[in-house]
């Protein structure tokens, strides 16, 4: 009789590990993807997105979805209700405007205390690089993305910045979509404008080492950053101040991959 196969034998720790790589890798997709429609504002604001559908619709089992969906909920950017299903969370602008003001407060203080680090010369090349590669873009959404990868260059790889980046992820789908609803080209472009001569204005205090000019700069280029979404919020009565954020609504159809 053949002798039944042994789970601890080395082959098959192998395939377990092939198997637990493929799912990670899987989900680590749908989350990158999900990720990325949310913060975009394809998936709106109150979205119901059910596991069966979006497994279906991204060619995978439930399994890498339903991680993926447990990912976003730690991040705050869906929540879980009693019956698995989950939404795409909403903020009043009250909130929105709670996370700038933290966004500010955490810039100032990463850019402040990276004035003693031994990589601040390189992190100051690099940021330059990608300030250039900003003013190549058009005031689109890749302008958005390129600004995005110039801070995350120019704030560097700390717990500090870290946390900026969570700050950003929940608030960039409402900079992406007031930079949408800006239908005047001529506005959007003079904010382009303001947003590269704010870059230039990071750049240079951390070169002259000045901390009140660091928090300056970041005052100013959050200040710009909070106005168009205000600007954004009065363009959209359908959302007043004090509304609850809409945990309930479900919209008609999912997101289409």
């Amino acid at each position: 009789m053949d002798a039944e196969p042994n789970p601890d034998a080395s082959g098959w720790r192998d395939l377990a590990g092939i198997e637990f790589m493929t799912r990670q890798t899987l989900a680590d997709g749908v989350y990158e993807r999900l990720r990325i429609a949310i913060t975009r504002g394809e998936l709106p604001e109150g979205t119901e997105l059910k596991q069966a559908q979006l497994a279906a619709q991204l060619g995978v089992s439930r399994v890498p979805v339903r991680e993926a969906l447990r990912r976003l909920q730690a991040e705050q950017l869906v929540v879980g209700n009693p019956f698995r299903h989950f939404l795409v969370t909403s903020l009043t602008p009250a909130h929105v405007m709670d996370l700038l003001d933290l966004r500010e407060v955490l810039e100032v203080f990463v850019l402040t205390n990276s004035l003693e680090s031994q990589q601040l010369p390189q992190r100051i090349k690099d940021a330059k690089r990608a300030a250039e590669l900003v003013a190549t873009q058009p005031p689109s959404g890749s302008f958005l993305e390129a600004d995005r990868e110039f801070h995350h260059i120019l704030n560097g790889d700390t717990p500090g910045a870290a946390m900026i980046e969570d700050t950003r992820e929940r608030v960039h789908r409402y900079i992406h979509s007031a930079w949408k609803r800006e239908t005047s080209e001529l506005l959007r472009t003079e904010r382009r404008e303001e947003i590269l001569n704010e870059h230039q204005m990071l750049i240079e205090a951390l070169e002259f080492s000045d901390a009140q000019k660091i928090q300056d700069a970041v005052h100013a280029h959050i200040s710009g950053t909070r106005q168009l979404i205000q600007n954004s919020f009065m363009a959209s009565p359908e959302q007043e101040d004090g509304d609850e954020p809409n945990a309930t609504h479900e919209r008609a159809s999912v997101w289409k991959a």
